[in-house]
């Protein structure tokens, strides 16, 4: 009975091994996210993502915020020549 114990434990821990040192086995369900109604749930729960891709995606700066409208954009609609009253007055970046 000892016997089968510690074999029984052995096994256990070589099949955890991988997955303590670091290095994770891509799940078998993966394959299956294609054939899935919402992929991107599907392998976010089966860890199919690439952690490292993940990572540096998340690490991009946020766009910078829009400046604040600037009182002269409102005059455009009366002017002879709106395009190039709404450039020189930056109202075209909004």
């Amino acid at each position: 009975m000892e016997k089968l114990l510690i074999a029984t434990a052995a096994l256990a821990l070589l099949c955890t091994a991988p997955n303590v040192a670091g290095a994770q086995a891509k799940d078998p369900h993966c394959d299956m996210a294609k054939s899935q109604k919402d992929p991107v749930s599907w392998n976010a729960r089966y860890n199919c993502l690439d952690k490292a891709a993940a990572a540096r995606a998340e690490a991009t700066p946020p766009a910078p915020k829009a400046r604040p409208k600037s009182a002269m954009c409102d005059l455009a609609k009366s002017q002879k020549d709106p395009v190039s009253w709404n450039a020189r007055y930056g109202c075209l970046n909004r």
